[in-house]
């Protein structure tokens, strides 16, 4: 793995970067390989990558006008719906960073309602829920935040998802039971 993609999360349940110059530098080549890009899907997946790190470095305005550049060409080029919802969750996350709770909240539901009962899209449930729980826990809805978590969990386990997906669903259980028990 490159390392200047390398994250640690903090006790908010925040993906920080260990090294912010590198990943800036990253973005940057990242946003500039889309005038090359050889497909509509190579550049969600360019823009949706993007998005996420310009979130982590803190850049929100930038992150969501790639994010929603991405969720147009899925529209626009009917890519599907595993692609937009893929977008929709890293969307809902900068929204969650921007504190615009009452849109993360209202379209994290809308992705996990989508997940459950599309056979496309179920397979990015659990990262619908652990993200939709750390919007909760953003919003210090502990016990909320807490179910979200433990349902991910569950369907980590079940799937044999990879250890840093698990590790990190751990974390946020453990952080979110700490907090109730204050």
């Amino acid at each position: 793995m490159d390392k200047r993609l390398e994250m640690k999360e903090d006790e908010n349940l925040r993906s920080v970067p260990v090294d912010p110059i590198g990943l800036r530098k990253y973005v940057i080549d990242l946003l500039g390989s889309l005038a090359t890009a050889s497909s509509h899907a190579k550049r969600v997946s360019i823009l949706g990558e993007a998005g996420v790190h310009l979130r982590c470095l803190g850049d929100l305005n930038e992150a969501e006008q790639v994010l929603r550049e991405a969720l147009r060409i899925v529209d626009e080029e009917q890519l599907g719906i595993r692609k937009e919802v893929q977008q929709k969750i890293r969307l809902a996350h900068v929204l969650q960073y921007k504190k615009q709770f009452k849109l993360s909240d209202k379209l994290f539901k809308e992705v996990i309602e989508v997940c459950r009962v599309n056979d496309k899209a179920n397979e990015l449930l659990h990262f619908a829920l652990q993200h939709a729980g750390k919007n909760l826990f953003d919003q210090n809805r502990f016990t909320e935040a807490l179910a979200l978590f433990e349902e991910a969990m569950e369907l980590r386990l079940k799937r044999e998802a990879p250890a840093d997906q698990i590790a990190s669903t751990a974390q946020a259980i453990a952080r979110t039971k700490a907090l109730l028990q204050n």
